[in-house]
């Protein structure tokens, strides 16, 4: 990922693949949530259409250049390796509960573990990777955790759908970085991998919509998860570090919305909660803006 701001061409097209993920991310969630199958079968059909695609691009060399670097990177040490299904698991598990949380009345705690993701991401870079946080950042990280306290004090429960989100993509992410298999084209052998669970799920895990628009719907799933996971990795290559960080927020609040959509509701305690999370990301997006006028100031 390029941490030099891009030209203003590459920044507008950066910006519009940014917008387009989020918004094919939250496609995905709406349909999981309104489709006639169960959430085995969506995840299923979403993993097989993605390795379809995948598997076309390779007819693409640098497609194919890129797969061969990232297995030599997998393949190098006997850890690394070992590493793979672990980052397998920790994705599906990911992939499945983003079709299970709709349709079970759980969109609202999704949106809530992708809103905290940012802030536990900031949080287990420091203590994993040592990497550099600001002041500003532990701020937010801290409103983050009074949040999460209230939400505590005011209910009972803390879904734990919140929990595995704002976790498990955490070490989903942080494993990647910290053992060099940040490749384009590792999504693509990882969802090969799931491949097979996929394939059983979708043969077992009930039946397939039995309308032509519930099918149709199926497959747009599986088609947005790949354009929206292309679109993403092209925004960050096309972005500053800060700002595609900055433009990662508008998914959770999409898919807030998506939840509302769905007939969930917001309660007090949530609005409390919501509300000190949004001043938490209001701080690093100040934060994102302010670090990327400095570097715009020291290019020529």
């Amino acid at each position: 990922m390029n941490d030099a701001p891009a030209g203003s061409a590459a920044t507008l097209r950066g910006v519009g693949a940014a917008g387009l993920a989020a918004v094919l991310f939250a496609v995905i969630f709406y349909l999981s949530g309104t489709l006639d199958a169960s959430a085995e079968v969506t995840f299923g059909a979403r993993i097989l259409l993605t390795l379809v695609c995948y598997a076309l691009a390779l007819a693409h060399p640098g497609a194919r250049r890129l797969l061969r670097a990232y297995w030599a990177q997998v393949t190098r040490s006997p850890r690394t390796l070992l590493l793979l299904p672990v980052l397998c698991a920790l994705v599906g598990v990911q992939l499945w509960l983003f079709s299970w949380a709709p349709l079970h009345g759980h969109a609202l705690d999704a949106s809530l573990g992708f809103l905290l993701l940012p802030l536990a991401i900031v949080l287990g870079s420091r203590l994993v990777l040592r990497a550099e946080v600001t002041p500003m950042q532990w701020a937010a990280v801290c409103i983050a955790v009074l949040a999460v306290t209230i939400k505590f004090a005011l209910t009972p429960q803390f879904s734990w759908v919140t929990a595995v989100v704002c976790i498990g993509y955490p070490a989903y992410f942080i494993a990647r970085r910290r053992f060099g298999l940040d490749n384009p084209m590792a999504f693509g052998v990882e969802i090969a991998v799931i491949a097979p669970v996929a394939l059983l799920l979708v043969w077992q895990g009930g039946p397939l919509p039995q309308e032509t628009v519930g099918r149709l719907a199926l497959v747009v799933v599986g088609l947005a998860g790949a354009a929206a996971m292309a679109a993403f990795l092209a925004a960050s290559q096309l972005l500053s570090l800060p700002l595609f960080g900055l433009l990662g927020y508008l998914e959770p609040v999409l898919l807030v919305i998506v939840a509302l959509m769905l007939g969930e509701r917001l309660h007090g305690a949530d609005l409390v909660v919501y509300g000190l999370l949004g001043v938490a990301l209001a701080a690093l997006a100040a934060e994102g803006f302010r670090r990327r006028s400095r570097v715009a100031e020291r290019e020529p």
